[in-house]
């Protein structure tokens, strides 16, 4: 099976809706010689700051001569984000034979999406003898495929909020039983000071499992120091990964420093100069996530913007414009090709309803929205891209050459 192939196969199960649980995956997995049983892993979930937490502790391992395995979601520009090796993505070729076998064991056990790219992500993990592996839930915790890993290193709960509450319940309590699934016999668990009734739930999940608990507070700005990835958030997730590296791996601090100027993870607070102006791209889509990007923005203090959004109908649209409408005085409404995106122009009648004073308009496609600003010499010369990692996404693509702006 060719790459072209293999992506026209995992995207029309892309199509198809989720379907939580173990079973199928497990399943598939035994088939293949059970490949998540190999690498030791380092599990982490939570609603906002997986991926940034994932990534800063890949890129320490890496430094201190580790090999590593990472498994993200979602990608930005190519699916093959998702699984990497050693800082390396998985090569087209790799990818299209793993995919393929993952195919040839499914038999009646059709996978989902993501529960396809989890078992390629274990099968290239095995084969490329990776000593530890940093994985990423997609979707809660409890159900999620990554949480067939049986002995993890350790789990790590990012922060707990609203979002996916159709999937994992409409209080916090709940998504915290949800997220606290992946909590493992025995094996230690870092989290941050999270919400009381959701810390609540999961201190009694540890106790029930004779899991010891860290609460982790943020790291102090010299720390951090050399951390390219910005955001008020980000020192708590680095104080994340250096409290589970002091645990399960003291030896690779050494590398600290070095592991901390190398991470990448794009869509997080982004920063990207085109045309004498400068655009950030994030894409925080939920109301906790608008609310660490708004107090970056204000942190940042680079005066008025123009803020392109658009956002999926399915997720909390007022929470997060809700957030961001002290800040918007200068707005266009976009909507990302994807078919659970907002139409533009509802984007911005609800962008009118919440920031009454700001001047609203929309644009066809994020593209068009970008060179619009890059043109107008009127144009405030900042602009924040934010509500949705597709939108990311196509900004990106647009700014940095992958399309026309």
């Amino acid at each position: 099976m060719t790459y072209a192939a293999a992506l026209r196969v995992l995207n029309r199960r892309h199509e198809s809706r989720i379907r939580l649980g173990l079973s199928r995956v497990r399943r598939v997995l035994r088939r293949l010689g059970d490949p998540h049983e190999g690498p030791p892993a380092i599990h982490v979930a939570g609603t906002n700051g997986k991926g940034s937490t994932c990534a800063i502790l890949e890129s320490v391992l890496r430094e201190a001569g580790c090999r590593t395995g990472l498994y993200l979601s979602p990608h930005l520009s190519s699916v093959r984000e998702r699984i990497q090796v050693s800082g390396r993505m998985i090569p087209e070729r790799d990818f299209a034979r793993l995919l393929g076998r993952v195919l040839a064991a499914e038999g009646r056990d059709r996978l989902t999406y993501f529960e396809l790219l989890t078992c390629v992500a274990f099968l290239h993990f095995q084969e490329r003898e990776v000593a530890t592996a940093v994985l990423e839930t997609g979707l809660g915790g409890r159900l999620d495929a990554t949480n067939v890993v049986s002995r993890p290193l350790a789990c790590v709960i990012t922060s707990l909020s609203f979002d996916h509450m159709q999937w994992l319940g409409k209080t916090l309590p709940r998504i915290a039983e949800e997220k606290a699934g992946i909590i493992k016999p025995g094996v230690p668990v870092f989290c941050p000071a999270l919400p009381r009734p959701a810390l609540e739930v999961v201190s009694r999940r540890a106790r029930a499992l004779g899991a010891p608990l860290r609460v982790v507070r943020p790291l102090g700005e010299l720390a951090t120091a050399g951390l390219p990835l910005i955001g008020c958030r980000q020192r708590g997730n680095a104080a994340l990964a250096k409290a589970v590296l002091e645990r399960v791996m003291p030896s690779s601090l050494r590398a600290w420093r070095r592991g901390l100027a190398s991470v990448r993870l794009r869509g997080r607070c982004e920063i990207i100069h085109r045309g004498g102006k400068t655009a950030l791209v994030d894409g925080a889509h939920n109301p906790e996530a608008a609310e660490a990007l708004a107090r970056t923005w204000r942190g940042l203090r680079l005066g008025r913007a123009r803020w392109i959004v658009g956002i999926m109908k399915d997720k909390d649209r007022a929470g997060v414009v809700g957030r961001l409408a002290p800040l918007i005085g200068d707005a266009v409404a976009v909507a990302p090709r994807h078919p659970r995106a907002l139409p533009a122009a509802r984007r911005a009648e609800e962008i009118r309803r919440q920031a009454p004073a700001a001047a609203v308009r929309t644009a066809p496609k994020t593209g068009a929205a970008l060179r619009r600003w890059l043109k107008d010499p009127a144009a405030p010369r900042t602009a924040v891209v934010c509500g949705s990692f597709y939108l990311a996404a196509e900004a990106l693509r647009a700014l940095q050459g992958g399309g026309h702006v």
